[in-house]
């Protein structure tokens, strides 16, 4: 889709940067379309800071100002900005617990230090305080606030994350940035020094990225049989595009590194099925 000119400019920012979640924002009606389009801009903004920082502590600075924001301790720089004005006043209207973007911003100041993580538990808390959290803010902006819509949300979005982070591990890597935890690369033949250093083989690193993905296909599996209202459908939609980028990683090998794995595919005509059925 296009966008429209009437589209905020948070919203075209979003569908510049994150095609596949503006596919699935437009299940929802106006205005929690809107709704959804202004929290995954406002995940663009905080998620750009590692990439547009030379230095830690601007990044830091950087964050600091969104927790301002939403503590609402510069609203006049927020309302002329294209993302903090609209998510502030989301944020009000609809009493969008703070905490739980503290949660996300925190797990951004991890990015800024770029360490690799040690363990798979380290990577899972890290992508459900990301794409989880965001997520399950999705849900909450859609009006709904009965916890097992929130877990589910927290779920599909943890799984979402680690998609991504599987796909985009040639990117990462060449900004420095290893995501591949530690206790999965020795057994899988490499090291963390070696991945860093360009010295491990396609083949360790595929191995690695196969017990991610399997676990991360399992895991989905299992989510998928539970059930939402239609009306948090279009915050979990994503779960049916990270099972189509993880049977296109199965069917490469687990190479990350395959030109195919990377491509954005919003995949509209499954989408369109499952939300018609309800599914996700």
């Amino acid at each position: 889709m296009p966008p429209s000119p009437s589209m905020s400019e948070a919203a075209r920012d979003v569908h510049r940067h994150d095609r596949e979640r503006f596919v699935t924002a437009l299940f929802a009606p106006e205005p929690e379309r809107e709704a959804l389009l202004t929290l995954y801009a406002f995940n663009l903004e905080i998620a750009r800071v590692r990439e547009n920082v030379r230095e830690d502590v601007a990044g830091l600075i950087r964050l600091q100002w969104w927790r301002d924001v939403l503590n609402g301790e510069r609203d006049d720089e927020a309302a002329r900005h294209p993302v903090a004005g609209p998510l502030l006043a989301l944020v009000r209207e609809r009493q969008l617990p703070a905490a739980l973007f503290d949660l996300m911003l925190t797990a951004r100041e991890q990015d800024l230090a770029q360490s690799p993580f040690a363990t798979r538990s380290e990577l899972a808390i890290y992508a459900q305080q990301t794409a989880g959290t965001l997520a399950e803010l999705g849900v909450l902006a859609l009006g709904e606030t009965d916890g097992d819509s929130r877990d589910i949300a927290r779920q599909v979005g943890r799984i979402w994350a680690t998609t991504g982070l599987l796909r985009a591990l040639p990117v990462h890597l060449a900004q420095g940035w290893l995501t591949l935890p530690a206790e999965i690369l020795t057994p899988s033949g490499c090291s963390t020094d070696e991945v860093l250093a360009g010295k491990a083989s396609r083949e360790a690193m595929a191995k690695a990225v196969a017990v991610l993905g399997r676990q991360a296909a399992e895991d989905l599996r299992a989510i998928r049989k539970r059930r939402v209202s239609r009306r948090v459908l279009p915050a979990v939609l994503s779960a049916t595009l990270a099972a189509g980028h993880l049977r296109r990683l199965e069917r490469a090998g687990w190479d990350a590194f395959d030109a195919s794995v990377l491509r954005q595919r919003p995949m509209p005509l499954r989408l369109t099925i499952n939300a018609l059925f309800g599914w996700f």
